[in-house]
């Protein structure tokens, strides 16, 4: 089974911007980690695939150190976790790496991650082709597309669905929700659009 979410931006740095700005429901990081490993190791097991559709780790101004360990994170889940680059991750290639996405790229690798993508990714699930990606303005106008990077302002665009962990207390989207959800587009009314 296949398996969607993104924007964790998992964190060591307790200054709370993440669970302030997104009203989760942890007390501190150290909580939010441990609960979300655990939420995703009971829904994917060792032949699953996790699709991490970016900003695994936090890096901004507060916080440019926890990546080198909140990506080993990837060694605590059962499932293999295949990362579509965010912008944080952006952030620690120019910043960190001066620009050297392969290097970047061998550092998750060797975290543990069983491939990182940069530019987006096509897949199909059943008969719909989707295209995943970090941000909902990088999306395809022919596919469904899965994105992050907009947190829990807004769950469905005309062209697809937001995947991150704020829409679906901190679960996974497995690939039948998905499939439910594209069942549901013409359900939407008009107004959900605009």
């Amino acid at each position: 089974m296949r398996f969607f979410t993104a924007d964790t931006h998992f964190t060591l740095v307790d200054k709370k911007d993440t669970i302030i700005r997104d009203f989760r429901p942890f007390k501190n990081v150290k909580e939010m980690n441990k609960k979300i490993l655990k939420i995703w190791n009971k829904q994917a097991g060792k032949d699953d695939i996790i699709y991490h559709l970016g900003d695994f780790s936090n890096f901004n101004k507060f916080d440019q150190e926890s990546y080198k360990t909140t990506y080993k994170f990837v060694q605590k889940l059962k499932a293999k976790v295949i990362l579509i680059i965010g912008n944080n991750e952006e952030y620690i290639i120019h910043y960190v790496y001066n620009d050297d996405y392969e290097s970047f790229k061998k550092f998750l690798l060797d975290m543990g991650f069983y491939d990182v993508i940069r530019r987006g990714l096509d897949i199909e699930i059943g008969e719909h082709k989707l295209y995943l990606t970090h941000k909902p303005c990088d999306h395809k106008k022919d596919m469904i597309n899965l994105f992050g990077h907009i947190h829990g302002t807004v769950f469905v665009k005309k062209y697809g669905f937001n995947v991150g962990v704020d829409n679906h207390y901190f679960k996974l989207f497995s690939e039948d929700e998905i499939l439910d959800l594209i069942k549901r587009i013409p359900l939407f009314d008009k107004n959900v659009f605009e």
